[in-house]
């Protein structure tokens, strides 16, 4: 299977957006349901806060990866030498 890095990381960053939602709803049950925090609790904080500073690091990749596709795709007898 040969995927494009766009491709792949469109799909990382969908599926770490919907992790990071999911996380999200998991804290608001555990901070419900106990005062001290529990070890899931504290485990979906640290993790949510790792997505959180990931997706924004993947969503700049994208430009890159983007930027590197166009150059790479120029005609090298059409460029002004």
């Amino acid at each position: 299977m040969n995927t494009s890095p766009r491709l792949l990381l469109d799909t990382s960053i969908a599926q770490l957006q919907t992790l990071a939602s999911f996380l999200a709803e998991e804290m608001g049950e555990y901070r419900q349901m106990a005062v001290v925090a529990t070890p899931e609790a504290r485990a979906c904080k640290e993790i949510l806060m790792t997505i959180s500073l990931l997706i924004p690091k993947l969503q700049a990749a994208r430009y890159v990866v983007a930027d590197e596709n166009v150059r790479l795709s120029r005609c090298v007898d059409c460029e002004d030498g």
